[in-house]
């Protein structure tokens, strides 16, 4: 203040005429915060929107909870509400507000400054981010908003109208074929201290964008959108990640929030004993003698792996209580175990799927061992200590499944697609009316009260508002 005063008190003797010319020549410069700058990165949301979705991807009480005790990898030897199919409502609100608020509303402003810097690579890695997002609300809830996301700031629109189910996947192909064509190029460039998964690597990115894109179609391989031809494409690119030197991570390094791994969080507060094996899982990997298992779980008291059936609605009493089930692995539950969004275990087998189902070129059984192998290593296991016999799908899809531990929505969205195994039973003492295990998320207390005309359109284009039913693709 000092400096403008004697500023002026120089120029006001001079006229009026030098007060405006002179005395603004430097004001701006003068009058600059360096603490808060005017401008920012145009890629300064990238680590946010990144942690945003990974934590909430892993959250244990909508992931952990829902899609990964679905599925019976895991499950609730006390609280066990979400085991018997009553999940967390508030939770699954924090799941949709998250995706929407901080990962895609986020993505749609650094799109926007990614251009005005024409910077393609910015402008990728927001468009590889949201249609991640999108993805995973569609294969939680179905039919969700997409073309009239966020506009309430915009237009005004607090009620967004709901898209379906393949409408969003067509949109989300359309972003990752934008993002893919971005990062061809090589040009602009990501802040290697934003970027928290590969540190601004655009050939990483430029096979994290493929990949997300591969998968998501085979995850509608059984619709009348899916083209193989497109498959076969994308596959014979190389740009998919098939080594797990361009696996799509986040690593953790502290024991404190939001830096640490979201399951640390049970440990921390001693919780450790409400989470435990899936009795399925567990069965079906010492049936195979697989190595994995050691990793993923820790022995009971008597030196055993004893997984617990899912359901109950009292479950010590019912023999699988805290203490005679095992806890999941201590590799899992650390406070630097990082989190996966694509890994070359599942699109290697995801490729020798395509190869067996729809005829893409290669084989498909070195595929799949490839998956196997990749699965091993990321667990800290050497390549070739399992190799499981080989019965074309059913042994792949028995390894999607296997091989995402604790990936929640991946091992649900892989056992909704293929049903394999098929021998996961209804939990014991289910939520009346809950019939089958759950496919979906109901739609959110807050969309329901505050856009119920659309939440009724969508419920009138897809069925019931109910966890069993189905999605699109899920036609098996």
């Amino acid at each position: 203040m000092k400096n403008i005063y004697k500023t002026l008190s120089i120029c006001l003797p001079l006229g009026l005429t030098m007060l405006i010319t002179g005395c603004d020549s430097n004001f701006e410069e003068i009058n600059t915060d360096p603490d808060k700058p005017t401008e920012i990165s145009a890629d300064l949301q990238l680590g946010f929107i990144e942690r945003s979705l990974v934590n909430e991807v892993y959250d244990y009480f909508v992931s952990g909870e829902c899609a990964a005790t679905w599925p019976q990898h895991i499950s609730k030897p006390i609280y066990n509400d979400a085991d018997r199919y009553y999940p967390r409502l508030g939770a699954i609100n924090t799941f949709w507000n998250t995706m929407y608020v901080n990962v895609i509303a986020e993505a749609d402003e650094m799109y926007k400054l990614g251009g005005e810097a024409e910077n393609p690579a910015i402008q990728g890695a927001a468009l590889t981010l949201k249609a991640m997002a999108l993805q995973y609300l569609t294969d939680s809830f179905g039919d969700i908003p997409m073309s009239e996301a966020n506009a309430g700031l915009s237009d005004g629109n607090f009620t967004p109208a709901y898209d379906s189910q393949e409408a969003v996947y067509q949109g989300i192909f359309s972003m990752l074929d934008e993002a893919i064509a971005k990062f061809a190029t090589g040009e602009g460039a990501l802040s290697s201290s934003q970027d928290l998964m590969y540190g601004g690597d655009l050939d990483k990115w430029l096979k994290f964008a493929t990949s997300v894109k591969f998968r998501a179609l085979m995850r509608i391989s059984d619709t009348s959108l899916f083209n193989s031809s497109e498959v076969q494409s994308l596959i014979s690119s190389g740009n998919l990640i098939t080594s797990n030197d361009d696996n799509a991570f986040i690593a953790f390094e502290t024991e404190n929030a939001p830096n640490a791994n979201p399951y640390y969080g049970i440990v921390q507060n001693g919780r450790q004993a409400e989470w435990c094996m899936g009795e399925a899982l567990v069965e079906f990997m010492k049936g195979q003698s697989d190595p994995r298992l050691a990793v993923y779980a820790k022995e009971n008291a008597n030196g055993e792996y004893v997984g617990k059936p899912a359901g109950y609605i009292n479950p010590g009493i019912s023999g699988f209580g805290a203490g005679v089930v095992s806890e999941i692995g201590d590799a899992y539950m650390a406070a630097d175990a990082p989190l996966f969004l694509m890994t070359a275990a599942q699109v290697n087998l995801l490729i020798a799927e395509a190869i067996e189902r729809f005829g893409a070129s290669g084989d498909a059984a070195t595929y799949f061992q490839a998956g196997i192998d990749a699965s091993l290593e990321q667990n800290g296991l050497d390549a070739g200590s399992f190799t499981p016999s080989y019965n074309g799908y059913q042994s792949i899809a028995e390894q999607l499944w296997a091989s995402t531990f604790l990936q929640g929505y991946e091992t649900w969205s892989e056992w909704r697609r293929s049903d394999i195994p098929a021998n996961l039973s209804l939990a014991i003492d289910p939520q009346p009316g809950v019939n089958s295990i759950p496919t979906r998320y109901g739609y959110t207390n807050d969309e329901k009260s505050l856009n119920a005309d659309n939440v009724a359109g969508a419920v009138a284009n897809q069925g019931e508002d109910a966890l069993t039913t189905k999605l699109w693709w899920d036609v098996k």
